[in-house]
């Protein structure tokens, strides 16, 4: 090739390389977790790049309070949740908005009791386990109050749920309020028997025992395509787990350093939630609640079990539950002493991203219903 050619051909790539400029940085995001697979799914975002442009770390934080620092200081950007925690949070003026529901629990929490309890309304003069303000600890407050029961004719003892676990097992308490895997432990004491689960009452139907994604709303403000990329990665990951149970809990077990059979037993009890039932759980357009849009392979509830209407407005299933059950829960942790301040739903919630993501349709396209736990044990 003569002289001149080579040249002209070295300017002309010189110069394309100039126009294009140095490739783009990523933008670095941080989510935090507790070691719970229905929050792992940023494992298979990762292992699938179904972000391409963040580079994403996922920091397993296992402190409530830890982890609300984290994401006050700027540590982390997003993380998941129980809603209950998230609604104690905001009390305490963090800045973090709810921006998404990750999953719904579905028989994985469990009240186990001992010998001779057979209703609710037997707790009275009883001693129950729970963490304070956990999700277990709201569970039991609503249970008190829809069978009309005063919660101090119970002794609440403060516990972690592997202490709670400990303590029913050797008789130190009379009821565990629990998940998976502690409450297995808790049956292994003579007598001991599943008085209730999320399944069968019908908690889900009012997102009673859910977890949420929520995200620094500085964070949001300043970088709003990067956190709606994040939000639906995300739901691309977990319509992509569904798909792939198996492949799927393999990672999740990799990034948590879990067995896949506990991966398998957290999921047998837990709904990953779409984006329609998400959108469902606001009442946007075009969307169904979960209690309306069941996956065909999960287990029923009991025809005649008991629904939570009566704390509400009377209904037991209904879109746009997620407001109220907020505001039910700021209400019962004021009374509770949990929290000093009633947080409304409207200071809480942030439906901006999925709103912006109904618009683009994404839940036409990760529009999986299916129930990672239909895997089994």
């Amino acid at each position: 090739m003569p002289t001149k050619t080579l040249r002209s051909l070295s300017a002309l790539l010189l110069g394309t390389v100039c126009a294009a400029g140095p490739a783009q940085a990523k933008e670095q995001v941080s989510v935090a977790i507790i070691s719970f697979s229905p929050y792992a799914a940023w494992y298979i975002v990762k292992e699938k790049n179904l972000a391409p442009e963040i580079d994403l770390n996922v920091n397993i934080i296992e402190g409530i309070t830890e982890k609300n620092a984290a994401l006050t200081s700027g540590q982390v950007q997003c993380m998941n949740n129980t809603l209950d925690s998230m609604v104690v949070a905001r009390s305490g003026d963090l800045p973090i908005k709810v921006v998404a529901f990750s999953n719904m629990s579905y028989g994985l929490d469990k009240m186990v009791v001992a010998e001779g309890i057979n209703t609710v309304e037997d707790f009275k003069g009883r001693s129950f386990g729970a963490d304070f303000g956990f999700l277990n600890h709201m569970w039991m407050l609503l249970s008190l109050q829809r069978a009309g029961i005063d919660p101090a004719e119970l002794q609440h003892v403060v516990l972690l749920p592997q202490e709670s676990a400990a303590a029913f097992t050797s008789g130190g308490l009379d009821i565990d309020v629990n998940y998976e895997p502690f409450a297995s432990q808790s049956l292994k004491r003579p007598g001991a028997k599943i008085l209730k689960s999320s399944l069968d009452d019908r908690t889900w139907e009012r997102g009673l025992i859910s977890d949420a994604i929520a995200c620094n709303e500085q964070w949001m403000k300043d970088k709003p395509a990067v956190a709606k990329e994040l939000i639906r990665a995300w739901f691309e990951a977990v319509n992509w787990w569904k798909q792939n149970p198996a492949e799927g809990n393999a990672i999740i077990a990799k990034g948590l350093g879990w067995p896949e059979a506990d991966v398998r037993l957290n999921q047998a009890g837990a709904i990953m939630l779409n984006l329609s039932q998400n959108l469902g759980a606001f009442g946007l357009a075009g969307a169904k609640p979960l209690c309306e849009d069941l996956p065909a392979d999960a287990p029923k509830a009991p025809a005649d079990a008991k629904g939570w209407g009566v704390l509400f407005d009377g209904k037991d299933c209904t879109a746009g539950y997620a407001p109220g059950t907020w505001d039910l829960f700021s209400h019962t942790y004021l009374k509770a002493g949990v929290v000093q301040t009633e947080t409304p739903a409207a200071d809480g919630f942030d439906t901006s991203i999925l709103e912006a993501l109904g618009a683009d349709k994404y839940q036409e396209k990760y529009n999986s219903n299916q129930w990672i736990g239909r895997v089994g044990l």
